[in-house]
């Protein structure tokens, strides 16, 4: 009995080890800004990615037993740490790719690292920078050249305004990026730009700006600043008596929970665009609405959806690159995928040769304290 026993146990052995040997284990670093100032955009892109790769290692679709294999780390929003993080990462073999960091801030030093080791660094900032730092540095959000037009025809066309008074960040790159190509694009469009305020990333104080807008000749006012002080802004002007008639437009960094939980009744009809549209805009981006909302306990926001898509991407990659997967397969396959579904923008996702992601954006406007689609 024994012997037919070990007998037994020795045809098994040899199946276990090639069923073993079989499956794959593929190590993706998540590295976002969970604290610090840009944590309103780094927390819920990293639940999105975390929720997406549940759902991707639960499918099969990576192949029988194969699994995606998080390790999640917080930047802080800080350089210092940042290059710590991508560092470790970088020089750790098993690392085949790191999505983040989140902020320009901290992306370009980041990806200066992630391009010297060899190994591919998709970012969620959407600044040129990055893809200048060399061939395994890759953006996820589509940058301002790409995105701008659709919000500047917007305000030309939909909102027919005639007259529009700026406000932004002056030292921050990315937000004067922004502000730049939306001025241009007004301005080509036949819009007056009344006047320009540029404002520190820390300054909290506006009621000067406010009053002196609130008492001036424009219909329209365009912010380019994060979402908390974007919404403090608005508060400002309202307070300052701003004709509640006059279009007040943002862009994607308003779209946060924070911008509405900070602006209240004052952020009320302010335009922007976003990636996602809350709920979904087809069967798809509708499920994971639901998911996402049993899954945390509250609905996604725009981050979420981006970062729920960030995590589709590489996983994508990773099909395109078996069974030979490696960081230089990974990197060659990010540039060959097409038409990724995702949930943001017009569902599809992809790079240009340029290494541009087009997805498309929505416009969306606050009513009764919640992002919807605007008409």
């Amino acid at each position: 009995m024994i012997s037919k026993y070990l007998a037994t146990v020795a045809a098994i052995l040899p199946m276990m080890a090639v069923s073993s040997a079989m499956a794959e284990e593929y190590t993706v670093a998540v590295l976002q800004s969970s604290t610090g100032g840009a944590a309103f955009i780094g927390a819920p892109i990293r639940d999105g990615m975390i929720m997406a790769a549940e759902e991707i290692n639960a499918s099969g679709v990576l192949g029988e037993g194969n699994s995606l294999n998080l390790i999640v780390g917080d930047d802080a929003t800080d350089r210092t740490q940042t290059l710590s993080l991508m560092t470790r990462y970088a020089n750790d073999p098993e690392v085949l790719a790191v999505l983040g960091p989140t902020s320009s801030a901290t992306a370009l030093s980041g990806t200066s690292v992630a391009n010297e080791v060899g190994v591919v660094a998709i970012t969620i900032t959407n600044s040129l920078q990055v893809l200048e730092n060399g061939p395994w540095s890759y953006i996820l959000t589509q940058p301002a050249f790409v995105t701008m037009p659709y919000l500047a025809d917007f305000t030309a066309n939909s909102l027919d305004v005639e007259r529009c008074a700026v406000i932004g960040i002056n030292d921050v790159e990315s937000y004067v990026t922004v502000e730049n190509t939306y001025k241009d694009l007004i301005r080509e469009a036949g819009i007056e730009i009344v006047s320009e305020d540029g404002i520190a990333a820390t300054a909290s104080d506006f009621s000067a700006i406010a009053t002196r807008i609130a008492t001036g000749n424009q219909d329209c006012v365009f912010i380019s600043a994060p979402a908390a002080q974007g919404a403090n802004i608005i508060i400002q002007l309202r307070q300052a008596g701003l004709d509640p008639d006059t279009a007040v437009i943002g862009h994607s960094a308003f779209a946060s929970p924070q911008f509405i939980e900070r602006g209240g009744a004052a952020v009320e009809g302010v335009y922007l665009f976003g990636d996602y549209v809350p709920g979904g805009f087809n069967e798809y981006s509708a499920g994971f609405d639901a998911r996402f909302a049993e899954r945390f306990g509250n609905p996604p926001d725009n981050w979420a959806a981006v970062g729920y898509g960030g995590m589709q991407v590489i996983a994508a990659a990773i099909r395109e690159a078996q069974p030979n997967v490696t960081r230089e397969t990974i990197r060659d396959a990010i540039m060959t995928i097409r038409d990724v579904p995702v949930v943001v923008g017009q569902g599809v996702w992809e790079l240009d040769e340029e290494r541009i992601p087009r997805i498309g954006v929505n416009i969306l406007q606050v009513q009764d304290g919640a992002f919807v689609a605007a008409e």
